[in-house]
Order: structure tokens, then C-alpha cells, then sequence
């Protein structure tokens, strides 16, 4: 991780910010929730982690790149 402005959430939040199967959850107050989807189907996960997250062997990487068209 680089120290750029843009790299705070990833800081604050580890390796949820870049995975497959994280979700930003917001609520009516204004909050952000870090939901990782795995928990629906691997009761190793939580719904909610706490953060930051910094080692998680359900870690995969979000595919980022733009489809082809």
C-alpha cells in the first residue's frame, strides 16, 4: 500500500476494501458497515469483521478491469 489521499479507506478498512466478497452496507444515520458475503455460506467469516482487516484465507481480489466491449 502506497501513502496517497486515495489510500485511506483501504488503510482503515485492509484487505475487505479490495475483495471479491466485500460489500459497503450504509444506513439511514449515515454510517458504513464492512458486510463480507462470505458469512451466508462459511460460519468461519464475520458478517462483520473487525477492522482493519489484515490476513483472511477467504481474501480474493476484485477484479477491477473494465469488460471488454
Amino acid at each position: 500500500m502506497t501513502d496517497g489521499v486515495g489510500d485511506e479507506p483501504r488503510r482503515q478498512v485492509g484487505l475487505c476494501a479490495g475483495c471479491l466478497h466485500h460489500r459497503e452496507v450504509g444506513n439511514r444515520r449515515g454510517s458504513t458497515f464492512h458486510l463480507c458475503e462470505r458469512w451466508a455460506t462459511d460460519p468461519r467469516y464475520a458478517k462483520y469483521p473487525p477492522l482493519p482487516v489484515l490476513e483472511c484465507e477467504g481474501y480474493e481480489e476484485e477484479d477491477t478491469t473494465a469488460p471488454d466491449t
